[in-house]
């Protein structure tokens, strides 16, 4: 990974983007990046209460992954 973004929308929604090095996917280590990613962005203040958005985006900016955790998409 070498670049980072979080930002809220206007109706508070996060958003979480990832820029890595990688020229595909996580795979099943998906679970394990995404906890660690998370752990780090709480560990900067930033709140997951109300779910996220996170993007995942290779050298090329190929989007790998699309993950939301959001109430209307955890269900």
């Amino acid at each position: 990974m070498y670049g980072i973004k979080h930002a809220t929308n206007r109706d508070g929604l996060l958003t979480l983007t990832v820029w890595t090095r990688r020229k595909s996917g996580y795979g099943s280590d998906f679970d394990k990046f995404d906890e660690t990613l998370t752990s780090f962005v709480t560990g900067t203040g930033v709140s997951l209460l109300q779910g996220y958005v996170l993007n995942v985006y290779g050298p090329d900016g190929t989007r790998l992954h699309h993950y939301d955790t959001t109430r209307e998409n955890s269900s």
